[in-house]
């Protein structure tokens, strides 16, 4: 009877032990899940600043490209309601303008995945920045968004640009 009770002890330190152990690796894959979760979400919203800096080296409107100051602002800028597509809506190489990244988008392939950008461009009400605005005016706004499969949520970001005669 003494050997039995010995093994029975044994058995129920080894299901106590595995419960501990159980849980203890649940804690940890969650751990490392988040870590990645992490890791995309930067990665994407790199890839969405990578995106506004770019806007951001290129001039305000085809008006004003090449240092050309108009004579009317905000009248002489690009006739759109408010800006035109994009007609090259996937090479990065051909964006000369703000307004060109109107309509663009770019699925990019690196080591966390597939990474889709879009991006929207339009003009702002001069009174109230939080509002589109179908006329031209000196403020633009790029809204950026990166989604993936590995993202719970697509990653959004925006910039409004105005324009000062030096951009």
């Amino acid at each position: 009877m003494i050997g039995y009770t010995e093994v029975l002890q044994v058995i129920g330190a080894m299901i106590i032990f595995s419960l501990i152990l159980t849980t203890a690796n649940r804690y940890m894959l969650g751990n490392v899940e988040a870590k990645i979760t992490s890791e995309v979400e930067v990665h994407a919203v790199t890839i969405a600043q990578d995106m506004i800096e770019l806007s951001k080296s290129l001039p305000f409107d085809a008006a004003t490209s090449g240092s050309n100051i108009p004579g009317d602002i905000p009248d002489d800028f690009v006739n759109a309601d408010p800006v035109p597509a994009n007609n090259n809506s996937n090479n990065r190489n051909s964006l000369q303008h703000f307004e060109d990244f109107n309509g663009y988008s770019e699925d990019i392939t690196t080591g966390l995945g597939i990474f889709s950008i879009s991006t929207e461009v339009s003009y702002m009400d001069p009174n109230n920045l939080d509002q589109t605005f179908s006329q031209k005016s000196i403020y633009k706004r790029i809204t950026v968004t990166v989604s993936s499969p590995s993202l719970r949520n697509d990653v959004a970001l925006n910039y409004t640009r105005v324009y000062n005669n030096s951009n």
